[in-house]
């Protein structure tokens, strides 16, 4: 027992997922009632094992690692995958209804994945770990509204997404061509041979791939508008958060020596195309799911400035910015959910009456979508401030400059959404906005998160 309790959290999740779908071949009235049960009592049960620091140190003859900080961005991840499926759960569409164990099924292996990224210290782990994430979701995303679109958005993530694992499986191959070793630690980041350029920059197209950075992005616009619309809170974070968090232990040693400058000089590359061109590719949009898509895009450049920060309070900073980017993006998606039909052809300007119909749907979205922006007093205000902060420390001015450029862009993307909330219905809209009671109680969970943590960020350290 003692050799497999540091995976306690993903066995459970294992078990819960197989539970989930066992219960499906059960024909009962109850049978939907049962797996909400089955889903809260077996995340809940991971969050509480990881909450108390589940066996911290090197497993597995040190492929995986379990620490204070990987524990935090598990139990991030858990609970963006619990409110996503109780979303699900509460779904309008009879097919979400029907195959619900199905989804949560695909979701929580998906989850797996992420968490055993998180804790991967060696190669071969890793690329499993990659497949175990990626592979439910090419299943998901053919799973949506329209069959002929959802099809081809699924075939084209599946084919850049296998491409992306050639990648990590040549990069992996030589790195172990330089250190005579797959694990991360023994990476010899001073070194000035050409091959660790080359190495580093196969893994980085992996991570643009999966996390959709600039210029690698092509794929994203696609998969939003053509996956299921209640699985869009789970595709737009869990995967990048997990992703994004194993980078940051993976450059963890670059400075234990002189760093690479070569090295910085990429993912800076990286940085600066991500926040500035994903930026702009946000204000050309008019199509809502299209511009939410690019919207993650400078987000995602930002957390990759706080992966190879050097301070040690880094960490903590990240932390932060994932729990604000994972409750405001899925309590925006949630609010969404409570429109009519959300599909491809949804403008922003679909969104007018909103205020009218529903005030507190507006207001909540207003409020998610000022955090994104960064606006004072909401987390994500204090989200950027920090890593703009840390950033001038280690790096210059370069950096929060190019933060708050991205800042000031997105400002006028979000607040044209918000403007376009709380105007009058156009003429001969028929569309009626609701939200039944669940659907309020996951919104309110994360509204209060999201004010709270922007009232105060250092109460996160106190829960996680």
């Amino acid at each position: 027992m003692d050799q497999i309790k540091f995976l306690l959290p993903e066995i459970i999740l294992v078990l819960l997922s197989f539970a989930l779908l066992f219960n499906s071949i059960i024909d009962n009235k109850d049978k939907r009632i049962t797996n909400k049960i089955l889903l809260i009592i077996g995340t809940i049960s991971s969050i509480i094992l990881l909450a108390n620091n589940n066996s911290e140190g090197y497993f597995l003859n040190n492929t995986f690692e379990n620490n204070l900080v990987t524990n935090k961005i598990k139990i991030l991840l858990i609970c963006g995958t619990l409110l996503s499926l109780l979303l699900v759960s509460n779904s309008k569409t009879k097919e979400f209804k029907e195959f619900f164990n199905e989804y949560c099924f695909l979701l929580i292996i998906s989850l797996v994945g992420g968490m055993i990224i998180v804790s991967s210290r060696e190669f071969l782990t890793l690329i499993i770990a990659f497949e175990l994430l990626s592979i439910p979701l090419y299943l998901i995303t053919a799973m949506g509204p329209t069959s002929s679109k959802s099809i081809e958005a699924a075939t084209k993530l599946f084919f850049f997404g296998t491409l992306s694992t050639v990648f990590l499986i040549f990069s992996s191959v030589l790195f172990y061509s330089m250190s005579g070793s797959t694990y991360f630690s023994e990476i010899i980041w001073s070194s000035n041979d050409p091959i660790i350029i080359l190495s580093t920059s196969f893994l980085l197209i992996t991570v643009s791939f999966k996390c959709a950075f600039y210029p690698f992005h092509f794929w994203v616009s696609d998969t939003y508008e053509s996956a299921p619309m209640n699985l869009l809170p789970f595709l737009s974070t869990i995967p990048k958060v997990a992703i994004l968090g194993f980078l940051f232990f993976f450059f963890k040693d670059l400075y234990l020596t002189i760093p690479n400058s070569n090295i910085l000089n990429v993912i800076s590359i990286l940085i600066i195309t991500s926040i500035g061109f994903g930026s702009i590719l946000g204000v050309m949009q008019s199509k809502l799911l299209r511009l939410l898509a690019y919207s993650g895009i400078p987000h995602a450049g930002i957390m990759l400035i706080c992966v190879i920060t050097p301070l040690g309070i880094s960490s903590d900073f990240l932390i932060l910015y994932f729990a604000f980017y994972i409750f405001s993006n899925v309590g925006l998606f949630i609010c969404l959910n409570s429109l009519p039909k959300v599909n491809e052809e949804f403008t922003i300007n679909d969104l007018k009456g909103l205020y009218k119909d529903s005030p507190f749907v507006a207001i909540s979205s207003a409020s998610f979508l000022l955090s994104l922006a960064g606006a004072p007093l909401f987390a994500g205000f204090w989200g950027k401030f920090n890593i703009a902060l840390i950033s001038f420390k280690s790096f210059g001015l370069l950096f929060p400059i190019l933060i708050l450029v991205g800042a000031g862009i997105s400002f006028y993307y979000y607040l044209k959404i918000i403007k376009v909330i709380f105007q009058d219905k156009i003429v001969n809209q028929t569309m009626i906005f609701s939200s039944n009671i669940i659907n309020k109680a996951l919104i309110v969970i994360c509204l209060i998160i999201t004010i709270v943590l922007g009232i105060n960020p250092a109460l996160l350290s106190k829960f996680l």
